[in-house]
């Protein structure tokens, strides 16, 4: 069983609890506006050519982005992390991109690293089949969830997508005893309005098995890899999350959930 990947992230301390290894799948099905992965959004290998700059020359390249691992090496991959793991109470975390675009991978991956004793993070957006997401959430430790625009209008036009899929899912996994993380992107006059921010905590007071809530602010470092990629980025005029704004949101949800953290 092998899967596509984009990058393996060593002690990686914003997906989830202690020191953790997250693998980053390739494929998306949503095109967010200030997505920092935008390497993330096509599902196959990629292969991009171009010119740099050295001095007066010019020089051409050609990069791969993405790459194939089998199952038995991502478990490797993990079992050789274990010693952080167990001493920060780590683990590993699946990200992407979108996961769950690689279920069965993703499924047998942390059936595999459950077994073997370590302790798994499935992180995703919550756009995928009913069944597919019920599934393999049961198979994680912890779910980190996404939740970015309650409005279903603007929650296409900024992510490309509707929102009900994601939302029934949600509804679902709050109704099980997983224990999840939530994830919301501080974007500016989008995810930030009075109204999103209240429907937000409107629907984590249903929340039972909420562990924290990560606020993720946003920053201009993906606009080298939109370049990078030949890709339009309709956000790079837009500064960093200012500070203040930050300690605001973060007290607005203090009551939400025993912890809330302002991410990197």
């Amino acid at each position: 069983m092998k899967a596509i990947i984009f990058d393996i992230r060593s002690f990686s301390v914003h997906d989830g609890p202690g020191i953790r290894t997250t693998f980053f799948f390739k494929g998306c099905p949503l095109r967010c506006a200030w997505c920092h992965n935008p390497e993330s959004h096509q599902p196959g290998l990629q292969k991009l050519s171009g010119s740099r700059r050295l001095g007066k020359q010019t020089i051409p390249f050609t990069e791969e982005i993405g790459k194939i691992i089998s199952l038995q090496h991502a478990l490797n991959r993990a079992e050789a992390d274990r010693l952080f793991y167990e001493d920060s109470k780590g683990g590993i975390t699946l990200s992407g991109g979108e996961p769950l675009m690689q279920a069965g991978f993703v499924k047998a991956f942390l059936d595999g690293a459950r077994l073997a004793g370590i302790h798994t993070a499935l992180d995703t957006s919550g756009f995928v089949h009913k069944s597919v997401f019920q599934e393999v959430t049961m198979s994680a430790d912890l779910v980190l969830f996404d939740l970015k625009i309650m409005d279903a209008d603007l929650h296409r036009k900024f992510t490309g997508k509707s929102n009900q899929l994601i939302l029934d899912n949600f509804k679902w996994l709050i109704r099980q005893k997983t224990d999840f993380i939530i994830r919301i992107p501080l974007i500016k006059d989008i995810t930030d309005t009075t109204e999103n921010l209240q429907a937000i905590r409107d629907l984590l007071k249903q929340a039972k098995y909420i562990q924290r809530i990560d606020l993720l602010p946003y920053h201009q470092t993906a606009c080298n890899k939109y370049d990078r990629l030949g890709l339009s980025y309709s956000l790079n005029h837009l500064p960093s999350y200012p500070i203040d704004k930050q300690q605001y949101v973060k007290e607005y949800f203090n009551d939400s959930a025993p912890l809330v953290t302002l991410g990197a």
